[in-house]
């Protein structure tokens, strides 16, 4: 499976992606009462100017092809 990850700041300190998570994200995000498996694709903040907070996870992808979709938007939006 080709891997898709896109992202594009939306403050100082928060970036908005489009990728894959890690188990540790997966089980975190169960322990919150989410209803994950940790595969495929997630939207998600991220912090910029805390790489070691946790991410928090905004939705899953019911498609790879919505995720590329995405996450090519958020590249070209970076990009501009």
């Amino acid at each position: 499976m080709e891997e898709y990850f896109g992202s594009v700041p939306v403050s100082n300190s928060t970036i908005l992606c489009v990728g894959g998570i890690t188990n540790a994200e997966a089980d975190r995000a169960k322990e919150e009462g989410l209803e994950l498996d940790g595969r495929g694709y997630y939207l998600f903040l991220a912090s910029n100017a805390e790489p070691n907070k946790p991410i928090e996870i905004l939705a899953k992808f019911a498609t790879n092809s919505a995720a590329e979709k995405l996450a090519r938007m958020l590249i070209r939006a970076e990009a501009a």
